[in-house]
């Protein structure tokens, strides 16, 4: 049983004045580019910064950006933050067509670190998680394709300390995929974050179960994540697989607010019913942690080139909201408002948001004001819509307390957030996490599990950004 959280009911029901509204202040901030994006404040300045593909962007001064210097070497395709060395700064891995290591200084500036051959040869989704419960951030790498050619293995590297990794394990050639995005999550709530790759090609996608050791256990199809799985194909490369859907990226976010991570798997596909829609998944938690799809009802309207999914609160009400990109001309990127009961309201044509077709999109509070920005499609967009009451939390703790859960009992609803380190395709929202609270004033109780299963609960006062370190 989960221990209650004390909050006055003065919180039911979360309320808010107007949907969110978005100006695109990308002319005036400074940023440029539409790479995947990765928010993160390096420099410890209380200012989220950015890296966009592979340039980092220093937050100055909560309204504009200027370039920061990475080593030689450092840039690629996208890249995941965590302090991997638990020195209490942010280092970045980087990833696409090569890999790289940069180590955070503490002053502004990084290091480039040491990584051993890694055996994925293209990549579009990695993440940082604990596989071994030791404390120490390791990656998982996901290995893409050529098309028509090859499928790349995926690979895990373990954390020795020291900014030092070795290779922990690699898939073997039947069971390698053509992953897109990686994440992770304590979905199971066991003290461990779990790891999702989505996997493209009409391929089921995978859920690694963490159990401290390598190899994990991989249970996607038995816990109702992998697909719909339909006949088995031969693909190229002598690979073999259940038909079921086209996995670009997904996102792991407490859809119902009832203190279980749920997972919204962002189905890219063609006309041809057989093929997977994107679903709306649903943690029935335990005993046995399956998922039940509960997109039917859901209320988004298909487009075929469905690409990267972001999750947040945009608008403070205290529930997550879905913004998803699409990638084909004719198609347009969408924010859907939830309203609860896995019901969610398409909002896009009065949100603000120039709808371009983009695999960026990332959120977090870049100006201080306590409600989420969006970055996507080579465009920074300022949240001016409803206002509403909040609060921010920022965990500090080993590997950057990544894997660690946050919850806030609002009635009957569990307000939960986690710390993340990837999400949909090569994205990483900030990692502060954010609580939109209506129209409460007060102080609200704060549960956090962190890596290891050890609970702390915490008094906080809403409209405040706090700062919770691990005992």
């Amino acid at each position: 049983m989960r221990p209650a959280l004390a909050l006055v009911a003065a919180l039911l029901p979360l309320s808010v004045v107007a949907q969110p509204l978005f100006v695109d202040v990308t002319a005036d901030s400074g940023l440029s580019g539409g790479g995947q994006a990765a928010w993160a404040d390096y420099d410890s300045d209380s200012l989220v910064d950015v890296l966009v593909g592979g340039t980092l962007f220093r937050n100055l001064d909560g309204t504009h950006f200027s370039l920061a210097e990475l080593p030689d070497g450092i840039a690629s395709m996208s890249g995941t933050w965590g302090d991997c060395d638990n020195d209490g700064d942010l280092d970045l891995f980087t990833f696409g067509s090569h890999f790289a290591l940069a180590l955070n200084n503490g002053d502004g500036s990084f290091t480039a670190g040491q990584l051993p051959e890694v055996p994925v040869v293209n990549s579009r989704g990695a993440c940082w998680v604990d596989v071994n419960a030791d404390g120490l951030l390791d990656l998982y790498i996901g290995g893409y394709e050529a098309w028509e050619e090859a499928v790349y293995l995926d690979a895990v590297l373990i954390n020795e300390g020291g900014g030092r990794f070795i290779v922990g394990w690699q898939s073997s050639e039947a069971d390698k995929r053509s992953a897109r995005g990686v994440t992770a999550a304590d979905f199971d709530e066991d003290g461990d974050a779990d790891v999702y790759v989505s996997n493209y090609r009409l391929q089921p996608n995978y859920l690694f179960l963490n159990s401290g050791t390598l190899p994990m256990d991989e249970a996607g199809a038995k816990r109702g994540v992998a697909g719909i799985a339909k006949d088995v194909i031969d693909y190229t490369g002598g690979i073999r697989y259940a038909v079921s859907g086209h996995t670009i990226g997904s996102s792991w976010g407490d859809l119902d607010d009832d203190g279980h991570l749920d997972l919204f798997v962002g189905n890219f596909s063609h006309p041809p019913a057989y093929q997977d829609r994107p679903q709306f998944l649903r943690n029935t938690a335990g005993p046995d942690w399956r998922f039940e799809d509960m997109s039917a009802g859901a209320g988004l309207i298909w487009q075929e080139s469905f690409a990267s999914p972001a999750l947040a609160d945009v608008d403070n009400d205290g529930d997550l909201d879905l913004y998803f990109t699409t990638v084909y001309e004719g198609d347009h990127s969408v924010l859907y408002l939830n309203d609860g009961g896995w019901r969610f309201r398409d909002v896009t044509a009065a949100s603000g948001i120039d709808t371009a077709r983009t695999y960026q999109a990332a959120w977090a509070d870049y100006d201080g004001d306590g409600d989420l920005d969006l970055l996507s499609g080579g465009k920074l967009y300022q949240n001016e819509g409803p206002g509403g009451s909040w609060l921010r939390v920022k965990l500090e703790g080993a590997g950057s307390a990544i894997g660690a859960v946050a919850r806030v009992r609002v009635g009957e609803r569990a307000l939960t957030r986690q710390v993340e380190s990837s999400t949909g395709e090569g994205n990483q929202n900030e990692m502060v996490l954010h609580f939109g609270l209506g129209d409460y004033d007060g102080f609200v109780s704060v549960e956090v599990t962190w890596p290891g299963g050890v609970r702390t609960t915490h008094n906080l006062r809403s409209g405040c950004s706090v700062t919770v370190s691990q005992e």
